[in-house]
């Protein structure tokens, strides 16, 4: 079975910097599970508590208050764009981060090495189809 974390209405609640690493902590991380391919069939969604790891970081704004929904946003890494963000998820690469926030505020952060950790225990939220 699939999952991914979908970054679309996924809510950040605070962001922590030290020593050049970003942890950015989901308290609402929107889980998809699929039988197939993600994105391809009816799936399952979740709520869980989620971890996104960033080091040898760049921000280019200025952090949005906390905790904010995320309406629009990506993960770049490879040149693939991941709205929808596969899981397990660790690479040993390049990547950029987008988000654009309920208010219309938006972050954008540059490293390397993106980790996606999941914590605490999935909340089962209901069908999609």
């Amino acid at each position: 079975m699939a999952s991914g974390l979908d970054l679309f209405e996924s809510r950040i609640d605070h962001i922590d910097f030290a020593d050049g690493v970003v942890k950015i902590h989901f308290s609402h991380a929107y889980i998809r599970k699929v039988k197939g391919k993600l994105g391809t069939t009816p799936d399952t969604a979740w709520s869980r508590e989620a971890e996104l790891v960033l080091r040898e970081t760049a921000v280019s704004n200025p952090l949005p208050s906390f905790p904010n929904t995320i309406v629009e946003g990506f993960l770049e890494v490879g040149g693939i764009r991941h709205e929808v963000i596969p899981l397990p998820f660790v690479r040993k690469v390049g990547a950029r981060l987008y988000l654009q926030f309920a208010g219309g505020a938006e972050l954008e952060i540059v490293g390397e090495k993106p980790i996606v950790e999941l914590l605490g225990a999935p909340i089962y939220l209901g069908e999609l189809s």
